[in-house]
């Protein structure tokens, strides 16, 4: 287990960078805000606006495909840890403390929304389309909304048992739906996450989130370096070996094909095999959280050093 059952995780996928933001609530910033020197969590794309989230609820904007950024206030200072839009003006971001915000102008303001989750941390969001979005988090906390965000219903997952953190769910390209989480957690849907089935899991320590490529493998990633992969839908998974403990907190596929898993501490990997074999790149200098390519090829991230780009594609793409 990575952390104590009794405390909400930092990122809630695994970067152990400081406690006090998620342990209480802090105050609001009163001061133009550098993106380079922001704790950010999460980003997405709205249209073609970019949203980032992060510390004390603030939320960073870039009509400019990132060449710079603005700050919008929201009604929370809690850490944001994800956020999705429906359409290119609603979207949701979702927090620590059970925070539910929703914007219906492309984040230039947002409103709380509430919601059934007993204060826990929400870890995680996604738009599934015509208006239903999904969220996740600590202790087995999952909400669905039928209506775009305004409201949300609490289901359980696996069974009403169940009070793993879950770090991520996906849409598979055959139309299932694959969760994975703490204690080894995987589980499956086959019904656009009304029901779950488990799964067994290659190992019992965290998954921190997992990855389809483009020939429909799946790389699931975590704590330790651990580093898994499955070519069968997720039934049997093979090992790969890293070469470090660092825990691996997200993974982005490039349009050259070339596989990047990404953490702690500045460690990035990658693969051009398709998930054969890792290699170890150039340490970022930043623990990083998540990653998407731009249209212009460019691979942005967050994570301890706010909004930053990473030089990591494969050779002829750009490296």
């Amino acid at each position: 287990m990575l952390f104590s059952r009794h405390l909400p995780r930092v990122l809630g996928l695994g970067l152990a960078l400081s406690w006090g933001l998620c342990l209480a609530q802090d105050r609001a910033f009163d001061y133009p805000i550098n993106s380079h020197r922001l704790f950010l969590l999460n980003l997405a794309q709205s249209g073609q606006r970019l949203v980032a989230v992060g510390e004390r609820g603030v939320v960073l904007l870039s009509d400019d495909q990132a060449a710079s950024w603005r700050s919008v206030r929201t009604p929370s200072t809690r850490t944001l840890a994800a956020v999705a839009f429906d359409n290119p003006q609603v979207g949701v971001a979702v927090g620590h403390g059970g925070t539910l915000l929703r914007t219906s102008d492309g984040g230039q303001s947002w409103s709380p929304v509430e919601a059934d989750t007993n204060g826990d941390a929400l870890l995680g969001v996604m738009a599934v389309g015509q208006g239903r979005m999904v969220a996740w988090g600590a202790f087995g906390l999952y909400l669905t909304s039928n209506d775009a965000g305004a409201s949300w219903e609490r289901r359980s997952v696996v069974d009403e048992s169940f009070d793993r953190h879950i770090s991520q769910i996906t849409r598979l390209a055959d139309g299932r739906w694959l969760l994975v989480g703490e204690s080894g957690t995987l589980a499956a849907s086959a019904d656009q996450g009304m029901t779950w089935s488990a799964l067994q899991s290659p190992y019992p320590g965290s998954f921190f989130g997992v990855l389809q490529t483009a020939d429909g493998a799946l790389i699931a990633y975590g704590m330790r370096g651990n580093l898994w992969i499955s070519r069968d839908n997720g039934n049997a998974w093979q090992k790969r070996e890293t070469g470090t403990t660092l825990a691996f907190n997200g993974a982005v596929q490039l349009a050259s094909g070339r596989i990047l898993v990404f953490g702690n501490s500045g460690v990035l990997m990658a693969s051009d095999d398709q998930g054969q074999n890792f290699r170890a790149l150039p340490t970022t200098r930043a623990s990083l959280a998540k990653a998407r390519q731009l249209a212009d090829g460019r691979l942005l991230a967050v994570g301890d050093q706010g909004v930053m780009i990473i030089q990591a594609q494969a050779a002829g793409g750009g490296e």
